[in-house]
C-alpha cells in the first residue's frame, strides 16, 4: 500500500468541501468508506474514491437542472424496456401494452428518471396480494409472469407493503454517471415513499429482489435488510426495509430535499 494512494481525513474533506461534522456524519452513515490500517493512528480515504466523488459533486451541482423524475409515460416505459432488457434479459420484460395497464391501475408504478430528456434510469414498485408477493420472494414466480390482477391499487385505509420491481441505470452508460444516476434515482424514490407516508398511506414494509451484485450494493446501502430464508432460487435475493420512525429518519437521509439543500453547501450526493 503507498501513502500516495490515500487521503487523510483532513485532506479529504478539503477535497470534498466539506465540515469536519458533516465529513464524519457521512462516514458514519457508509456513505464514505474509510480504511483501518495497523501503524496508522487515523482512518485513510482512497483518493481514487475522494476524487471520483468529487467530481461526481461538481457535476451534479452544475447540470442538476437538466433532471427529471416523474410518473413513466408510454414513450418513457418503451425506453425503459430497452433499458431493462439491457440490464436483466428480454424474458423478464413486461410488454408495453401489459405496463400501460399496470400504470392505469395504479399510477405509482412506474417512475423515470431522465437527463437531458433521455431515460437514464427507472424505478417500478407494485402493491400485491399477500400471496403472490410471497411467491415473488422465494422465486415461485418471476417478475414476467405479473399480470393486472395482482396488481393493486395503494390504499390509505389498510396498511399495506410495496414490492419494488426493478431499480435501475442504463448498463449503456459509463459506469461513473451509472453510479451518480442511480444516487438521484434512489433519492427521488425515497422523495416518493416519504410523500407517501406524508400523505396518509400507511405503507407496512418495502420488499425487493435482486440478482445482481449491483444491484445487492444498492440495497444494502440504501438500509435494506436481507432476508435468508426469503429467496430460493440461485441467483435471486430477497430484502426488506420495514417502516418505522427510525428508518423513516434513515430515509431522509437519501431525500432530494436533504441531497440537493446540502450539495448548495457542496456535500455527498453519493448513490446509495
Amino acid at each position: 500500500m503507498s501513502e500516495r494512494d490515500y487521503y487523510t481525513a483532513k485532506e479529504a474533506q478539503e477535497k470534498l468541501g466539506l465540515s469536519k461534522a458533516m465529513f464524519h456524519r457521512r462516514v458514519n452513515e457508509g456513505l464514505i468508506r474509510k480504511k483501518i490500517v495497523a501503524g496508522y493512528k487515523q482512518a485513510i480515504y482512497n483518493k481514487e474514491d475522494i476524487d471520483a466523488l468529487a467530481a461526481s459533486m461538481n457535476w451534479l451541482f452544475e447540470y442538476q437542472e437538466k433532471f427529471e423524475f416523474s410518473k413513466s409515460t408510454p414513450g418513457e416505459q418503451v425506453e425503459e424496456m430497452d433499458i431493462g432488457i439491457r440490464c436483466f434479459g428480454p424474458e423478464y420484460i413486461t410488454p408495453l401494452p401489459e405496463r400501460i395497464a399496470f400504470q392505469q391501475k395504479c399510477s405509482y408504478t412506474f417512475w423515470s428518471l431522465k437527463v437531458s430528456g433521455r431515460v437514464a434510469g427507472y424505478i417500478s414498485m407494485f402493491h400485491f396480494p399477500p400471496k403472490f408477493l410471497d411467491d415473488i420472494l422465494t422465486g415461485k414466480r418471476i417478475e414476467r409472469e405479473i399480470t393486472v390482477k395482482e396488481v393493486l391499487p395503494f390504499s390509505r385505509t389498510k396498511p399495506f407493503d410495496i414490492y419494488i420491481d426493478v431499480l435501475a441505470t442504463d448498463p449503456a452508460l459509463p459506469i461513473k454517471l451509472r453510479k451518480l444516476y442511480a444516487g438521484i434515482l434512489i433519492s427521488r424514490f425515497v422523495d416518493q415513499v416519504l410523500n407517501l407516508l406524508g400523505t396518509g398511506f400507511p405503507i407496512k414494509n418495502i420488499y425487493t429482489v435482486t440478482a445482481t451484485k449491483e444491484g445487492d450494493n444498492l440495497v444494502k446501502e440504501a438500509g435494506f435488510q436481507l432476508m435468508e430464508k426469503k429467496s430460493t432460487v440461485p441467483g435471486r435475493t430477497a430484502y426488506i426495509y420495514s417502516i418505522n420512525e427510525e428508518s423513516i429518519e434513515h430515509l431522509k437521509q437519501f431525500s432530494r430535499r436533504e441531497v440537493y439543500h446540502d450539495h448548495s453547501r457542496t456535500e455527498d450526493p453519493k448513490n446509495t
